[in-house]
C-alpha cells in the first residue's frame, strides 16, 4: 500500500479536570476550594495542564478546547442552580456562554445535576481564559463539592488547532 495516504494521529494533547473541594453556598465566581484531579488512578494532566490564579483558568497552549462542567447542586424548595462558563477574548472582559443548571419545583432539597460543554477557539493564550461562576442560589442551596471525591468538576480537551 501507499504509504503517503496514512496519517499519523498523535491523539490528544493537552487534557485537564479540576474539582470543587467544598460546597459553594453564595452568587460569584468560583475563585477557591478547585484543585487539580489527584484521586486515585486520576491520568491528569495530560500535557502541560491548565494554570488556575484566583479562579482564572489560563491555557497552557493555543487551539479549539472543549470546555465541559459538570455541576452537583443540592436545591431547596423551588430553587435552581446554576454553573456559568465565562469567557474572556481580552483579558479583561468576560461574557457568560454556557450554563450548567438544574433546579427543584417543590418543598424540600433535592440533590441534581447539570452539565454544560463549550467549544473555545484559543487564539492567543495571555488574552483568551475562562473562569466558572455560580447564580441563582436561593438560601439553603448549593452548588456540591467534596475533598474525597469529584462531584461538581470541570474538564479541559484541546481537540485541535486553531
Amino acid at each position: 500500500p501507499d504509504s503517503s495516504h496514512i496519517s499519523t494521529l498523535a491523539g490528544i494533547l493537552e487534557f485537564d479536570q479540576w474539582y470543587l473541594t467544598s460546597n459553594k453556598t453564595d452568587n460569584s465566581d468560583i475563585t477557591a476550594n478547585l484543585i487539580r484531579n489527584d484521586r486515585t488512578g486520576a491520568a491528569s494532566p495530560i500535557g502541560s495542564g491548565m494554570t488556575l490564579s484566583s479562579g482564572v483558568f489560563t491555557f497552557p497552549s493555543t487551539g479549539k478546547y472543549l470546555v465541559i462542567v459538570a455541576g452537583i447542586f443540592s436545591t431547596n424548595g423551588s430553587d435552581n442552580c446554576e454553573i456559568g462558563t465565562k469567557v474572556t477574548t481580552n483579558n479583561s472582559s468576560y461574557t457568560l456562554v454556557a450554563i450548567a443548571s438544574d433546579g427543584n419545583n417543590g418543598s424540600g432539597t433535592k440533590q441534581s445535576s447539570g452539565t454544560s460543554f463549550y467549544f473555545l477557539d484559543v487564539t492567543d493564550t495571555s488574552q483568551v481564559k475562562v473562569k466558572f461562576t455560580v447564580d441563582s442560589l436561593g438560601s439553603g442551596s448549593n452548588v456540591q463539592g467534596n475533598s474525597s471525591f469529584l462531584k461538581s468538576n470541570f474538564v479541559f480537551i484541546r481537540i485541535g488547532d486553531t
